[in-house]
């Protein structure tokens, strides 16, 4: 058998967060293409839409995970069955802990109007997520750091509209 290769933890800390920073910088241009050709309007519609197509996808995937492993599908257990590295998110980093919301703070700076699409997919995708996976409860981001806040914090609530099937950014819904 070969030898085993290894990498410093800190190495690994690195190389998520450099995937999470491309990542992160994809989806800004995506938006800043959506927001060239269609329009302001138009773009968030359409951002939104895409986040809550990958947000619910990934929550389906995360309760056959759940179900398989006998895991209980509520809120403390969603980022122990997320597809996200969690390892990148270092609190070392203090502000800059999540990747996606470093990168997308120096973008801000530059760009002041993506401000509500980067705080749109922290909303889209970590609602809908926890709406999907739990079945029922809800989320509401408390803070954010893409908003100007030196932390993210949210809180997961019981929802009767989540019971009956009403996910908030299902664009079908109504």
């Amino acid at each position: 058998m070969e030898g085993k290769e290894t990498v410093s933890k800190e190495q690994a800390v690195g190389e998520v967060r450099n995937m999470a920073f491309q990542f992160a910088d994809l989806y800004y241009a995506f938006v800043k293409i959506l927001r060239e050709r269609y329009g302001d309007d138009e773009a968030f519609d359409l951002a939104q839409r895409a986040l809550y197509l990958r947000a619910s996808e990934r929550a389906q995937k995360m309760i056959v995970r759940a179900e398989k492993e006998g895991v209980p599908r509520t809120p403390e257990n969603i980022n122990k069955m997320s597809d996200v590295s969690y390892l990148g998110w270092d609190p070392s980093f203090g502000t800059e802990t999540c990747p996606y919301g470093a990168a997308w703070n120096r973008r801000i700076k530059d760009d002041p109007e993506f401000r509500k699409y980067a705080s749109l997919y922290c909303d889209v995708t970590d609602t809908t997520i926890a709406e999907i996976f739990t079945g029922s409860y809800s989320h509401k981001l408390h803070r954010n750091v893409v908003l100007g806040d030196d932390s993210c914090e949210r809180t997961y609530f019981p929802s009767e509209k989540v019971e009956k099937g009403e996910i908030t950014f299902d664009p079908d819904r109504e």
